[in-house]
């Protein structure tokens, strides 16, 4: 089993996982689900069946973006050095055509969509363990100054979603070191070449 594939079939255990956890102690902590915060489910309202399909629909679409990055996505083969001509070439097709902060949309969306997936596949399972930390000291009813604080951090955010605005930057930030991951493994690919002619 190649590296990808490992990841792949990690990041997929480490999701489904959070979802099994998150799922149980929302039924130990709120059977009704009055305490359930789930937007998507807030908007159906169809009970433990809605929201065990919203979980099953998520899984799916988080397995779709953890195969891409890690097993459909083939890196483009380049000889540049230069970390901007490398970004120019494989979200332009030339390397001369460097545009900053990527403000204009690229030709060749494969490595755009790799990052994306790659930085929200990442990202995700911690952000999930959030929820399912909130709902554990929700149920054992832990009062101390760690849950205090926790807490109060958590509603500080929109519907006390921490989770989702976490994700948001945290997959933001991890697309920089995507694009960083990739550039060196160009050069790793160049000097291979190199060192085999």
């Amino acid at each position: 089993m190649n590296k990808n594939k490992g990841y792949f079939y990690l990041t997929c255990s480490a999701y489904l996982l959070t979802i099994i956890l998150d799922l149980l102690f929302t039924y130990i902590a709120t059977p009704n689900l009055l305490l359930e915060g789930n937007p998507l489910y807030n908007q159906t309202n169809f009970g433990w069946t809605g929201l065990i399909a919203i979980n099953v629909i998520t899984f799916v679409g988080y397995v779709a973006m953890s195969w891409y990055a890690f097993i459909k996505y083939k890196p483009p083969i380049t000889n540049e050095t230069d970390f901007k001509r490398y970004l120019s070439l494989i979200n332009y097709g030339d390397a001369d055509k460097y545009v900053p902060m990527m403000w204009k949309l690229p030709k060749n969306w494969g490595p755009q969509t790799a990052c994306l997936c790659w930085s929200v596949v990442c990202v995700l399972p911690f952000c999930r363990m959030i929820i399912v930390l909130e709902w554990f000291l929700m149920i054992l009813r832990i009062r101390n100054a760690f849950t205090v604080t926790f807490f109060t951090i958590v509603s500080l955010f929109p519907l006390g979603r921490i989770d989702i605005v976490l994700a948001i930057l945290g997959a933001w930030i991890l697309s920089f070191v995507w694009i960083k991951k990739e550039f060196k493994n160009n050069l790793k690919q160049i000097e291979k070449r190199q060192s085999s002619n």
